[in-house]
This record gives structure tokens, sequence and C-alpha cells, in this order.
């Protein structure tokens, strides 16, 4: 591993975001997180943030909305859509961060890709927050987590339809 300060600007901004967005979801809670899981977070960003190429990343995103989920007891907070896109936004820093060694620079074409994407992703959060609250009283507290994953299924396979063939794929 290389000394941080060779780090090109592009990976720091990146990894930067990996060990802080996650925990946002937490600031915003309406709740307080148990400290032990606090730790656990931090801690898992911060090695996300130092090799992001190892799984340990989806997993803390997995665990910041499980939370969010079943222990939140009102979920359908305007809030969570800040949470929604601090982990859509932790997602693709970690994408861009596994990009290449820490000291090349992010392309600025892909950095421009990526944060499109992550955009285009995060649209189903609020629409899936307005069907939420238009349904008014009674909602259920997981009816905002299922619809959120319904729409993210629904992307990825639509996602998977428009991809682009890779060189392996049409050799």
């Amino acid at each position: 591993m290389t000394s941080w300060r060779s780090w090109s600007r592009s990976q720091v901004a990146c990894r930067i975001l990996l060990a802080v967005l996650p925990s946002v979801a937490f600031l915003v809670a309406p709740v307080q997180p148990p400290v032990l899981l606090v730790l656990l977070v931090v801690g898992a960003s911060c090695a996300w943030a130092v090799l992001p190429e190892l799984p340990v990343g989806p997993l803390v995103l997995l665990t910041v909305m499980g939370w969010w989920a079943l222990k939140v007891p009102d979920p359908v907070r305007p809030g969570v859509l800040l949470v929604a896109l601090a982990l859509t936004g932790a997602h693709v820093a970690g994408l861009l961060a596994a990009y290449g060694p820490v000291r090349a620079a992010l392309d600025r074409r892909l950095v421009t890709m990526w944060v499109r994407r992550g955009l285009l992703a995060y649209v189903p959060a609020p629409v899936a927050y307005a069907v939420v609250v238009g349904h008014g009283e009674g909602v259920q507290p997981l009816m905002w987590p299922l619809a959120v994953g319904v729409l993210a299924v629904l992307g990825l396979v639509v996602g998977m339809q428009f991809r682009e063939p890779s060189d392996a794929e049409t050799s």
C-alpha cells in the first residue's frame, strides 16, 4: 500500500466519501442506533475506503438499509431521501475508488458517467417515497423498503436488458 500522500485528489475524495456517507444515515435517523452498530459501520466504512474492491462495501450498505427498515419506527420520513442519496453516493464512490491504482487520477468522463448513473439509480427513491406517502395514514412501515426494493430490482432487470456487450461476449 502506498502512502496516502501519493494518492490522486480524485481518489482521496472518493475514499473520504466512502468513509463518511454511510454514517449519514445514522445522523438523519429519528432514533439513535446502538453504539456498537455505529462503530461497526464506521469501521467497515473506513475499511471500504482503504480497500474499495473488497465486498465489505455492500455489507455496509445492506447493514444501514436493514437497520432503517427494521429498527426505525416510522421510516417514511423526508430524511429517508437523504439516506437514500447518501447510500447511492457511497456506492458510486466505491465503484470509482475501485477503478485503477490510487495514484491514478480518475478520468472526468468516467466520473461523469458514474455520477449520472448514480443519480438515475436514485430516482426510484423519491418516486417510491411519493407513492408510500400518497397512500396516507395506515401505511405499513415495511412499505417503503419494499417499494424501493421492487423498483431497484426493476431497474436492475431493465439495466441488464440494455447493457452493452463486453468484448468477451462478442467474440
